[in-house]
């Protein structure tokens, strides 16, 4: 009786011991960024420790490409990414079991933060002198890239006179500089970077705006799967995001140093960041990849986004 007693205690102890070590060790997830200030409360949430006190283990690992971001997420190496609404659809009318877990950052006409930058000494006034242009997009099929093909076709450009190039951000300076691109579609803090530099300049229309003046610009993404197995998670995420914009306000030179951490610099203003969403913010997108032929069908915006 005792033997059972004692193998009892110590089968409840090793289980007790498993569950604090589990609880210890938090719900591991892989974070996919891109070198952008949208994401700045994901580094804060990060280095102020509310991932790890509401129990989320998070590594934050920068991605050169978006449209890399599905795969990975698919394959498990990931388990958030984030996203933008053209690269989520292309995605789910592929079959990809993608949703929208939280809103990054929107983009309003008073600030936008997506630009046409070209290269110091061309005479570009208007979308017609695009003509015949290379121009540098970070994805092809990214939202920066379809919204510059959409303001180009509202300008009666036709999308064949213009060559796309698909340029990593922190690419783009540099490719601008050999000539290897005319111009670039440039996000901050890249777009400061490289007008401050003096390799490029920044178009006199901001085209990203010109098409829409208010957006849904980015946000996180995960499997279907992993946000139906994990909404605690999910909660706690967008909880961590939320607290760390109220610190991003009331602390921006923290920010600041945080910011540079993770990019290298700092930019000269933030985006519009928001962490809510919803899924009205994708039926302008379900139409414009319509229009461009990313999508065969129409998609019910509501499955895009986790309860």
């Amino acid at each position: 009786m005792m033997k059972r007693l004692g193998l009892a205690l110590s089968v409840a102890l090793s289980a007790g011991t498993l569950a604090t070590s589990a609880l210890a060790q938090g719900t591991k997830i892989n974070v996919g960024y891109a070198t952008a200030t949208d994401y700045l409360p994901a580094f804060v949430a990060k280095e102020n420790g509310c991932f790890a006190k509401s129990g989320l283990d998070v590594t934050l690992t920068r991605m050169q490409i978006i449209g890399s971001i599905p795969p990975a997420l698919i394959a498990g190496s990931l388990q958030v990414g984030i996203g933008t609404a053209t690269v989520l659809l292309q995605a789910v009318d592929g079959g990809l079991d993608l949703v929208a877990i939280a809103g990054a950052a929107r983009m309003l006409k008073p600030n936008p933060t997506i630009s046409l930058v070209v290269r110091q000494g061309l005479d570009i006034k208007s979308a017609a002198d695009i003509r015949g242009k290379k121009i540098g997009v970070p994805g092809l099929n990214s939202v920066a890239d379809v919204m510059f093909r959409k303001w180009l076709k509202n300008n009666g450009v036709k999308l064949e006179e213009v060559t796309f190039i698909e340029t990593p951000f922190p690419q783009m300076s540099d490719l601008m500089k050999a000539g290897t691109v005319d111009g670039v579609t440039a996000v901050e803090p890249i777009r400061s970077r490289i007008v401050a530099s003096g390799v490029g300049a920044r178009a006199p229309e901001e085209y990203y705006v010109a098409v829409h003046p208010d957006t849904l610009l980015s946000f996180y993404t995960a499997t279907a799967t992993w946000a139906k197995a994990n909404p605690n998670a999910i909660k706690k995420f967008r909880g961590c995001l939320t607290e760390a914009l109220t610190s991003i306000k009331s602390n921006p030179e923290g920010a600041k140093e945080v910011e540079k951490q993770y990019l290298g610099f700092n930019t000269p203003s933030l985006p519009s960041l928001a962490v809510d969403l919803k899924a009205d913010d994708f039926k302008f997108f379900v139409e414009l990849s319509k229009e461009f032929g990313l999508i065969r069908r129409d998609i019910d915006v509501k499955t895009l986004v986790a309860p």
